[in-house]
């Protein structure tokens, strides 16, 4: 198999984490370039990527907060893929460079306005888009749906009367005043509080007041 050669935009701790993962991955021969606006940044997650992983090295490139440079187009030009760890804000950018250089893209961003946007792109792309490939949404719509399909299959029907997801980022030791254990961008926390929420109830798709119908739910 062709070894591919994976950008992977933002390198915070999702984007070090990401290249960790996909570095010592058994199932995928791969070059990975870790891009960021700050170098140091980038170089510092090339150095966790590399001491941990066993075999593939990332290399490091700084990157534009806007617009192009001759650094980020020759990276673009050499890759296969586009990993986008950036906050969501940036996704139709990503997007629109993968199109360009004919690349295939993926995002984690649970933003929606901009989801539709690349949506848009993606309509005139040769390539592949994944896109909302984080937590939540991501792997718990997959989850979901393989539940549901379980269930249908096991007791013969063809819908349920509720599907209740819930995601968070609970820690041991969340301290106090937000009891929130920030392992992604606090910025898109703050998103989901400010903007509405989309929601499926009687199979129509609306958007309600984010932080309304809250429950309250005891663990341990």
């Amino acid at each position: 198999m062709k070894s591919k050669k994976v950008l992977i935009a933002g390198a915070g701790g999702i984007g070090q984490a990401a290249g960790l993962i996909l570095a010592d991955s058994q199932y995928l021969d791969c070059e990975i370039i870790l891009a960021d606006r700050y170098l140091s940044t980038a170089e510092q997650a090339q150095n966790f990527v590399n001491e941990g992983a066993s075999t593939t090295l990332a290399s490091a490139i700084q990157m534009p907060s806007d617009g192009m440079s001759e650094t980020l187009e020759k990276a673009l030009q050499e890759s296969d893929i586009i990993l986008d760890c950036l906050p969501g804000s940036q996704a139709p950018r990503l997007a629109q460079y993968a199109k360009d250089y004919k690349l295939h893209y993926a995002n984690l961003t649970e933003y929606v306005k901009e989801t539709s946007e690349v949506e848009q792109i993606a309509k005139q792309a040769d390539t592949g888009f994944i896109l909302q490939t984080g937590l939540a949404p991501g792997y718990i719509n997959v989850l979901a749906m393989h539940l549901f399909n379980k269930f249908t299959k096991t007791y013969g029907v063809e819908k349920v009367d509720e599907i209740n997801m819930k995601v968070g980022a609970l820690s041991k030791h969340a301290r106090a005043p937000f009891f929130y254990a920030y392992t992604w961008s606090p910025i898109g926390v703050a998103t989901e509080y400010i903007k509405d929420a989309y929601i499926v109830e009687n199979y129509q798709t609306k958007t309600i007041p984010s932080l309304s119908n809250t429950e309250t739910i005891l663990i341990d």
